[in-house]
Order: C-alpha cells, then sequence, then structure tokens
C-alpha cells in the first residue's frame, strides 16, 4: 500500500467536508438544511457501495445534496423531488453494486465512447476531460450495441467520474478549501461529418439526459472545439439534451481561437498537444498524472489500471481501490492509502 499521507498540501480538502463558504448567503444555508431534514424525516438515502459503508450506517453525501440544490435553484422541494427520484433509480438498477463489480472489459468499451480524463487538472485543480468524436470506433459501437443494446450501463463512465476522479482530485492541492465535484468537458468535433454525428446521436442523447436527471451539476464548463460547419443545425437539437443551467455553460471557441481561450483556465502543460498544450496525451490514452496526482496515486501512475476504481472515504484513511470483474473473478485491489494528518 501506498501512502499519500505527504502528497497533500494544507489546503487539500477531505471529500466529507464542508465549508461555511460554500453558501453564497442564509438562505443557502436554510435549504441546505431543510432538504437535510426532508430527507431524514422521510429516511430517504442514497444507497451506499458495502465498500463504503454499512447500509444500515447510509448518510446522504453534504456535497451531492447541494449539487441537486444548485441544480434546481436552491428550492429545497425542488431538488429533493429529483433526489429522491435518483435515489430510486440508483436502487433499481442497484448502480454501486454493478459498479463495483462491472465486467472490466466491458466498462473500457463504454468508458471509451465517453469523455476521459487526461490525469490533468486546470488551474482551480477541477479535472480535465477530453472526448473527440472523430476517434470513436465504429467496433466499439458495434461491440457496445451488442453487449448492451440499451445502453444500460451508460452510467458507468459518469461514476468513475464522480466516485472516483474528482473525490481523488478533492484530496489533492487546489486553490480553495472546497471539495471538488465538477469537470471541465473539451469536446472536439474537428474531422466530423454529419452522417458519423447522426450515428453517435443516440449515445450522446441518452448519456446527456441522464447525466442531466442524476449527475447534476458535475460539469465546469463545456469547450466545443472544431465545430463542423452543420454545428449551426444540430445546435438546436444539442441544446435540449441539456437543462438550461448546463447550456450556459457551454462555450464554442470559433476556429484556430482554441488555444488562447483553453490556456485562459489550463496551464499549458496540462493541456494536450492537439489543443495547442505540451501534455503527450492522446484520446484513448490512459490518464497522464502530474506530479501531485502521481504521488498520490502511487503505482497507479505508473501502471495504470483498467476498469472501475472506487475512491473511498474513510475515518481511519481513505483508499484508492481497484474494483470490477475478469473472467468471472472479483477484483478488490488497493492501489494507494490517505493517512489522515
Amino acid at each position: 500500500m501506498v501512502s499519500a499521507s505527504d502528497s497533500s498540501s494544507t489546503n487539500a480538502t477531505k471529500i466529507s467536508m464542508i465549508s461555511p463558504s460554500i453558501f453564497a448567503n442564509e438562505e443557502q444555508n436554510e435549504a441546505f438544511l431543510k432538504l437535510k431534514s426532508l430527507c431524514e424525516n422521510d429516511n430517504l438515502y442514497w444507497p451506499a457501495s458495502e465498500l463504503e459503508g454499512h447500509p444500515n450506517n447510509e448518510t446522504n453525501d453534504d456535497i451531492t445534496l447541494i449539487r441537486f440544490l444548485r441544480a434546481r435553484s436552491w428550492d429545497p422541494q425542488a431538488a429533493y423531488k429529483q433526489y429522491s427520484a435518483s435515489a430510486l433509480w440508483r436502487r433499481k438498477y442497484n448502480l454501486d453494486s454493478t459498479y463495483d463489480n462491472a465486467d472490466i472489459q466491458a466498462f473500457e468499451r463504454m468508458n471509451r465512447v465517453q469523455p476521459q480524463w487526461t490525469g490533468r487538472r486546470d488551474k482551480n485543480g477541477i479535472p480535465v476531460m477530453v472526448y473527440v468524436l472523430s476517434e470513436i470506433s465504429p467496433s466499439d459501437l458495434t461491440q457496445l450495441a451488442k453487449d448492451d443494446p440499451e445502453l444500460s450501463s451508460i452510467f458507468l463512465p459518469a461514476e468513475y467520474v464522480t466516485r472516483f476522479t474528482q473525490r481523488l482530485c478533492t484530496t489533492l492541492p487546489h486553490s480553495s478549501n472546497m471539495p471538488i465535484d465538477k469537470s471541465n468537458n473539451i469536446i472536439d468535433l474537428s474531422a466530423v461529418g454529419l452522417r458519423k454525428f447522426w450515428a453517435l446521436r443516440g449515445l450522446l442523447q441518452k448519456a446527456s439526459n441522464m447525466a442531466t436527471a442524476h449527475y447534476p451539476e458535475t460539469v465546469e464548463r463545456i469547450i466545443v472545439v472544431g465545430a463542423p460547419y452543420f454545428f449551426p443545425t444540430i445546435w438546436s437539437l444539442v441544446v435540449r439534451w441539456f437543462d438550461p443551467a448546463t447550456t450556459k455553460k457551454i462555450l464554442v471557441v470559433p476556429h484556430g481561437q482554441a488555444t488562447a481561450a483553453l490556456t485562459e483556465f489550463i496551464e499549458p502543460n496540462d493541456l494536450p498537444v492537439r489543443f495547442g498544450g505540451t501534455l503527450e496525451w492522446k484520446f484513448g490514452d490512459h490518464p497522464v498524472p502530474d506530479t501531485e496526482t502521481a504521488e498520490a496515486v502511487g503505482r497507479l501512475a505508473d501502471r495504470w489500471v483498467e476498469g472501475p476504481i472506487r475512491y473511498i472515504p474513510r475515518p481511519e484513511g481513505d483508499l484508492l481501490m481497484a474494483v470490477g470483474t475478469q473472467d468471472g473473478k472479483m477484483r478488490r485491489e488497493i492501489l494507494a492509502e490517505f493517512h489522515p494528518k
């Protein structure tokens, strides 16, 4: 096991920490307390992974509650309605167990057609995700349709981001004492024809609808680069897949201005060469961690593990654990351990 206790600076944030400054005003604080009360009074909890705690000790994650409040303009009743529907959805599909026991190869097939983490973060410590539509392999789509015609496993990459990537980035040094609960998404549409976009529209729409309903407020910004000539035509279709709050976070960058726009919030050494940076990372590669991330994840930095990974918060020290199944055998491999100071 690898100790990561020396890799976090004094401003690193524990997963469970809620800073008072997270609320812009007293009304937001009251809305948060009201939502917590509604959940407790109705005994409403998101199901917990058995790896993170016994079901009898289920609690609602404060950061997740705040995300749902943000999505519903701090209306506790509206947030409760969406949160309860999401809890029901998670129980229906047994999401935590499904993630923990996902077939590793099937997981990778789904992950290859979704935004992928570069291993880097922006200037505020928020992970940088990249999606290059022209690199989506027809064979991956064919196999995915064969394995999972209903795309029922489309949530797996979203769980990876929220249960591993963002939680890990929270423990790394960043500019605020707030938990990292969002991601940057660079969407590269260059060299994408209308036929390919049309072939991908079902996947894109389903992923967007799922994210809007069950993973609200997990996006910091969406930067669209290399938009093709037909993009204005499909824009009216694309915006229907997102809620208005997310649509406002979408920035379409004109040709020739991508590097300037992206380096406003991403250091050049953390930006892939494809977008004018110096990071040797291509879509489909494993993450390339920066120095601080590499120190935290230990041997994972040298040999990235495929399949689902879970960040497990524990009072005695958080864990990074590779989970999933391969050839019918369950995987529970501790990759790194974070000791409390």
